[in-house]
């Protein structure tokens, strides 16, 4: 007859463990190297290569793990496309001034565009 009044305790309720989700591995962000061309090679596309790198630890360390490595594309693309305008400005201007033909280039763009009363 005891069986009959007897309940078990409650069953503690389980919880389910929260599961961390691991993030994905931070892009390179780029930084120093668009710096470097930015000082070295070309201005412009430098500093757009600067404001994009800047962007990817901000949006990486905010959870926005996808606008990150988008940023860190544009980072990349950006650095590289004034790297590549540098090294070709500066073959450019190494073979322009090592022909010896500077001055006629100069005189050349001074006689056709410097004059204002050619009408």
């Amino acid at each position: 007859m005891e069986d009959q009044y007897f309940t078990p305790p409650p069953v503690p309720e389980q919880k389910a463990e929260a599961v961390e989700e691991i993030p994905p591995l931070k892009p390179n962000n780029w930084l120093w190297q668009s710096i470097v061309v930015t000082l070295c090679c070309c201005v412009p596309f430098g500093i757009a290569g600067i404001v994009y790198a800047a962007k990817v630890d901000v949006l990486y360390f905010n959870g926005r793990y996808t606008e990150a490595e988008a940023a860190a594309r544009s980072a990349r693309r950006w650095t590289l496309a004034a790297f590549i305008i540098g090294i070709i400005a500066a073959v450019l201007w190494i073979t322009v001034m090592s022909t010896g033909n500077m001055p006629q280039y100069m005189e050349k763009i001074i006689e056709n565009n410097a004059s204002g009363y050619n009408f």
